[in-house]
């Protein structure tokens, strides 16, 4: 006898059809973060704010995170990240590199080495950053709308099917696929609520938010999507995403959904 388990079970998929944003001249904005990686404190060495009047001076659209546009703030993909590297200097010299990165950490563009052998920290800094920001002064930007960027979300309904084998007795006469028993399972999808006193605070970062509770601990990093209110968990399978002013957490398995209502404020 054959037994046919159908299992059909409820999830959500994000569908992805990219094309390839190669160019800068695919993107609206830039953001500056309020201070880079090596940098001991906000604006160290003026350095953010000269980024930013250097970017919006030759042609671009430069905002600092606490300043971004409505429409970028709703679609961060719009907007390139401007970090800057001091990796590559040493005790002779001091060397800044400038990259721009999309919504998913991707890097699309990188500048050359901007160098200067001054000894003032704060004139050493601003000298690199400006020999450094000529790759993107010579560079001909003009925004170009991508317009095969596309991702929707939506909620579908997959099913699996296991079947298994019985070992049939010789002697016995296999009945017909007609007669064969079939069950059909659905998977439990279980649904919790945080306690509304567990508020997670969404803080911007490079390619999405951190959720940050009250200890303050990062509980959760989530990366933009194109679909608007659509978040994915890193390192989870899941995504977070807002139905009806209520934010879901949604995590398949491969056997079960579990979904969970999360208390963020951005």
């Amino acid at each position: 006898m054959f037994k046919k388990i159908v299992l059909t079970f409820a999830f959500a998929v994000i569908y992805m059809s990219t094309f390839a944003q190669n160019s800068i001249n695919n993107y609206k904005y830039i953001i500056i973060p309020n201070a880079f990686e090596f940098s001991k404190s906000d604006d160290q060495y003026q350095l953010n704010s000269l980024a930013k009047f250097l970017f919006n001076k030759y042609g671009y659209e430069a905002y600092f995170l606490d300043e971004l546009p409505e429409d970028l703030k709703k679609e961060r993909c719009l907007g390139l990240v401007a970090e800057v590297s001091n990796d590559k200097s040493n005790m002779f010299s001091t060397k800044l590199e400038i990259s721009l990165k999309d919504c998913y950490d991707q890097v699309v563009m990188t500048s050359e080495l901007g160098e200067s052998r001054l000894k003032e920290f704060d004139k050493a800094y601003n000298l690199a950053l400006r020999g450094a920001f000529e790759t993107f002064q010579n560079f001909d930007y003009a925004y170009v709308k991508a317009s095969n960027n596309t991702m929707d979300a939506e909620m579908v309904t997959a099913e699996v099917e296991l079947v298994s084998t019985e070992a049939l007795s010789s002697e016995k006469k296999v009945e017909p696929e007609t007669t064969a028993e079939t069950k059909v399972a659905t998977a439990k999808v279980d649904v919790a609520t945080d306690n509304t006193t567990n508020l997670f605070y969404a803080q911007a970062v490079s390619g999405g938010y951190q959720l940050v509770n009250s200890e303050p601990k990062v509980v959760m990093v989530l990366w933009v999507t194109d679909a608007k209110d659509v978040f994915l968990v890193k390192g989870k399978n899941a995504i977070v995403f807002n139905k009806n002013g209520t934010w879901v957490y949604s995590e398949n398995d491969g056997k079960t959904v579990t979904n969970k209502v999360l208390n963020i404020k951005f």
